[in-house]
């Protein structure tokens, strides 16, 4: 989500700008709103849509100038709901332009989303807003829709993080859920080091070193030079002398980043290729992003590994940079002949897909798919049942714990049975495997 260029590749995919021709039916119901609120990107369009609309920045500018982000988790519950009510209002009026009473939403959400964002959206959009009914829907699994699959080890890297999960046959495997603090932010303070340390500027026949011309480069600088120059090489050869795949030799030529006030930064061949290794390094306990798909693995029941690692999905922005799904696949497979992951070796081969949408729209596309769905229509939480119950009614999706029940006939409400609503959302009999859901 952090590439200039990932929301330039949304423009080739997204509609005309028309609602689709059923939308305009008498007495049919509204084409719903599929959100997908990311901590640095928002994802806003129509379900049946190959791409959404807008991405816009998830974050409100208050009166005195102050940029404030709606996923910061230091907010109060308070402070959410004012700033979720000032951002969803830009969504309907500003962007979407349509009227939030008349459609349902389908809201693509981190699996492990706090329980006071969730609470404080949910408030904003039924008590706020009046919309006519929610589905809080996992965004893993849903990126699995477009492929027409039911089975899959997804790997998000996102912009603070990078989160794993596993879904086979359409259940997602719980115990396989994990995240690592490391994404997108730790890639673009890679190339900040990087530059600070060897960087120059070149102002006609002399050169300076960067750090004393610039100092700390502005994020939006630091992440078109991720779009434009950075790729990821080949994985660094083992008899080095280095601890850090950051320091290990490169074949990249040096390039030349125009800024704005004229001048040329020089971004090395080492910056270009290199940077990106900090996501292979690791966080110092020896957790990467490659162990994270090995790990997930092994929470894995073992008639289910072969077919999982001969199906792995990698989305979001920070998998835009070209080679990484080769660096990975090259990395899985010289860890595997470690002693941690010995129980792995009898995997003869990782196979990856090669998205169909960009890889950043995944999880928006796939809930694109499920909201046209007839099936899954009974899953969303009706405006009424919410104000009858609370938040109760709400999802939790780390708990396996008795949910609310429903014993009352309630139009458009979930049906509340005493299980997850993460169980119920994909053991139901009236929801069709995956592969169907992405192929009607």
């Amino acid at each position: 989500d952090v590439c200039g260029r990932s929301i330039k590749a949304v423009v080739s995919t997204q509609s005309t700008g028309r609602m689709p021709l059923y939308d305009l039916g008498l007495g049919s119901e509204k084409v719903h709103v599929v959100l997908e609120i990311g901590f640095y990107h928002t994802k806003i369009g129509f379900a049946g849509e190959s791409g959404p609309r807008h991405i816009i920045r998830s974050y409100n500018v208050r009166p005195d100038n102050t940029v404030v982000n709606i996923c910061d988790p230091k907010l109060s519950y308070d402070e959410l709901v004012d700033e979720l009510t000032k951002f969803v209002h830009a969504i309907y009026f500003r962007h979407l332009l349509t009227n939030p009473k008349d459609r349902k939403v389908l809201l693509s959400e981190n699996f492990v989303q706090t329980a006071n964002f969730r609470e404080a959206l949910a408030f904003v959009l039924f008590k706020q807003f009046s919309v006519v009914g929610v589905m809080f829907t996992p965004s893993l699994p849903l990126a699995l829709n477009p492929l027409g699959t039911p089975t899959g080890l997804v790997l998000n890297i996102g912009y603070i993080d990078t989160t794993v999960m596993c879904v086979y046959e359409g259940m997602v495997v719980l115990p396989s859920y994990s995240s690592l603090e490391l994404g997108c932010l730790a890639h673009l303070q890679a190339i900040q080091k990087m530059i600070t340390e060897t960087g120059e500027v070149k102002q006609g026949p002399s050169t300076f070193k960067a750090a004393e011309y610039y100092g700390e480069l502005d994020i939006d600088v630091l992440k078109d030079i991720r779009a434009r120059t950075c790729f990821s090489g080949e994985r660094p050869p083992t008899d080095n002398d280095t601890k850090s795949g950051l320091e290990a030799s490169h074949r990249a030529v040096d390039m030349t980043y125009p800024m704005a006030d004229g001048q040329h930064l020089v971004v090395n061949g080492k910056i270009r290729e290199r940077s990106v290794e900090v996501l292979f390094d690791g966080d110092g306990d020896g957790n990467s992003i490659a162990t994270l798909i090995l790990d997930a693995l092994l929470k894995c029941p073992i008639d289910c590994r072969t077919e999982l690692a001969e199906n792995i999905l990698i989305i979001g922005g920070g998998s835009m940079i070209p080679g990484l799904t080769h660096r990975i696949k090259q990395e899985i497979t010289a860890l595997v002949a470690f002693s941690r992951f010995s129980a792995l070796q009898g995997i003869k081969s990782f196979k990856f897909y090669k998205p169909n949408y960009p890889a950043n729209i995944m999880s928006w596309v796939g809930g694109s798919i499920m909201g046209c769905v007839e099936h899954v229509q009974d899953k969303y939480i009706s405006r009424e049942f919410y104000l009858s119950k609370g938040v109760a009614c709400l999802p939790d999706w780390c708990s396996l714990a008795p949910q609310l029940k429903d014993t009352t006939a309630i139009s458009g409400s979930p049906s509340r049975r005493t299980s997850s609503p993460y169980r119920d959302f994909l053991s139901s009999s009236s929801l069709p495997p995956i592969s169907n859901l992405a192929l009607s």
